[in-house]
């Protein structure tokens, strides 16, 4: 049989197309033997400043260090405990997978453009001028188009959890009226009082001119004298002494504020009776109001505070099962790898 070029290029064209069919059901639905080897040699090949990969997207070490100083920030202390390194990182994995879902559910998302603005015009108004604010952003490795980008995507994320949790938070009276039957008890209010001072301080001073300071203003007080103006005159607590010496509501519980003092009990100092009264820091004069006893609230007093809390654990539950549910996923499918940090 005479073979014509014709035919020749009719087989070339038949086997260059079974080729590239294979090569396609391989790549894009099959991920085969040549899939494979593409991706292990691209997983081969990580930067030594990476910490996890995640679909994909790399996640550096520098990202997690400052991670770790916006925690160490937040709690009030220099550095990240040893034994807490292991939880950043993952932390930091868990917020790059919500950042991937984000993206990827951006369209099903509320346009939070706007929110994100006002939050940028938020922030540059308690630093001194623009241009310090510019300095900051540039420190921290944004411009102000980056940063916004930042917010708006803080905000998407926020979003995308809240939706995921909201189905596991639904809270009904009944729900709170049977969490009341188990807490009652725990839910005791103890007595309590309103109380109002002047205190002078005896630390480094003479006592008996504070003594004798402190039975004067008494005696102004006993006389009809304002006691507000008085304490915002004289008394030495910072705190409360421009509000006219008011220390608010006491509760009578052992970790009480001024737990030496009478307060309560047999010997609680009178309602309405301005009182001298020597304690370990100095002398004060005291102003307590009526005594309102201990009692257990009734289920509708409540109701709503339970409603809020069961609510909050309920959310934190499912966020927690929500991001174990996306590392389980992106580990199953080999799409999550957790390095750590390298040893120099």
């Amino acid at each position: 049989m005479k073979v014509t070029p014709f035919k020749i290029f009719s087989l070339k064209l038949a086997f260059f197309s079974a080729v590239l069919a294979y090569l396609a059901v391989d790549l894009l639905v099959w991920h085969g033997p040549v899939w494979g080897a593409l991706h292990s040699q691209r997983a081969n090949v990580v930067p030594e400043d990476t910490v996890a990969k995640v679909y994909g997207e790399l996640v550096s070490c520098d990202a997690l260090e400052r991670l770790e100083q916006e925690q160490n920030w937040l709690r009030g202390r220099t550095e990240t405990p040893e034994e807490e390194h292991a939880a950043m990182l993952m932390e930091l994995v868990r917020r790059t997978l919500l950042g991937i879902r984000t993206r990827y559910n951006d369209k099903n998302l509320p346009d939070y453009t706007e929110e994100a603005r006002a939050e940028l015009s938020r922030l540059e108004s308690r630093a001194v001028s623009a241009q310090e604010f510019d300095t900051w952003l540039a420190s921290q490795g944004y411009t102000r188009q980056s940063f916004e980008q930042r917010l708006t995507m803080a905000m998407k994320s926020a979003a995308l959890l809240e939706r995921a949790a909201e189905q596991h938070c639904a809270v009904s009276d009944a729900d709170a009226d049977r969490h009341y039957e188990l807490l009652s008890e725990q839910l005791s209010i103890p007595a309590h009082r309103q109380v109002k001072q002047i205190f002078l301080a005896t630390l480094e001073k003479n006592p008996q001119a504070v003594e004798t300071k402190a039975r004067d203003l008494l005696t102004q007080v006993q006389n009809g004298g304002d006691f507000a103006q008085l304490a915002r005159s004289n008394s030495e607590d910072d705190a409360t002494a421009a509000n006219g010496g008011d220390l608010g509501e006491i509760y009578d519980t052992p970790e009480r504020m001024l737990p030496e003092l009478p307060l309560f009990g047999e010997q609680a100092l009178p309602a309405g009776k301005p009182t001298l009264v020597q304690s370990r820091w100095g002398w004060h004069i005291l102003l307590p109001g009526e005594i309102t006893p201990a009692r257990v609230p009734g289920a509708g007093e409540c109701r709503e505070s339970l409603k809020t809390a069961i609510r909050s654990a309920q959310r934190e539950l499912a966020v927690h099962a929500y991001y174990e549910a996306a590392i389980r996923e992106a580990f199953g499918n080999e799409h999550l790898q957790i390095y750590g940090k390298r040893d120099d």
